[in-house]
């Protein structure tokens, strides 16, 4: 629990050590469910850092970001939904 609280937070402190050297947006959306239809995109970027270069996937909804882990089966759905539904909290 605590290293999926952390991981985005090692996420920003890496890529601001990092240039961007190519990035790839892809388009999902959500199926079943209370928020069934809700279109977000899949970010993968590949990051050159000091030490090499290193890919991060985030989950992007209306301008908000969390870090995935894309090879992990279901883990950016389930953060899209979780983004989802905490968006409105994140706004007011």
């Amino acid at each position: 629990m605590i290293f999926t609280r952390l991981l985005p937070a090692m996420a920003i402190v890496l890529s601001a050590c990092a240039s961007v050297s190519t990035e790839t947006r892809t388009p999902a959306t959500l199926e079943g469910g209370f928020l069934d239809g809700e279109r977000y995109e899949i970010r993968t970027r590949l990051l050159e850092g000091p030490e090499g270069s290193f890919e991060q996937t985030s989950v992007v909804y209306k301008g908000l970001a969390r870090t995935c882990i894309r090879d992990s089966p279901n883990d950016c759905e389930r953060i899209a939904r979780g983004l989802i539904e905490d968006y409105d909290e994140f706004i007011f």
